[in-house]
């Protein structure tokens, strides 16, 4: 932004959205293939049942399933962000179309230096 203004490259914008949308899709994707084995193998814990197991196991899960949680969000959340990066493009090429319209719709007028403005 120089000068008041937005330079936009729509079709440059709304690519970046759309490959950023892929890339959430593709940590989803990374998510379920291989953190649904991580949690699959931590229920059956493997580290052990005993005083030690459990303690470990205490503290594990709740990271485990942090991880996995946040894992899910990040993904979910660059998804989300890439579509609104594309709606917002097309929402502001919209507009500056209609408002290119509607500004070609006003009357010119000639400015007489012996009237004031009306």
């Amino acid at each position: 932004m120089t000068g008041g203004e937005i330079w936009l490259d729509p079709e440059r914008a709304r690519r970046g959205g759309a490959d950023l949308s892929l890339s959430g899709k593709a940590v989803r994707a990374a998510r379920q293939a291989t953190g649904d084995p991580i949690a699959a193998a931590g229920a059956q814990r493997p580290w052990g049942r005993d005083d030690i197991g459990g303690a470990f196991d205490k503290h594990y899960q709740g990271y485990a399933e942090t991880l996995l949680r946040v894992w899910e969000l990040l993904g979910r959340s660059l998804e989300g962000l890439g579509s609104d990066v594309v709606r917002s493009v097309t929402a502001t090429v919209e507009t500056d179309l209609s408002n290119a319209r509607d500004l070609g719709k006003i009357p010119q007028q000639r400015h007489n230096p012996h009237r004031p403005w009306r």
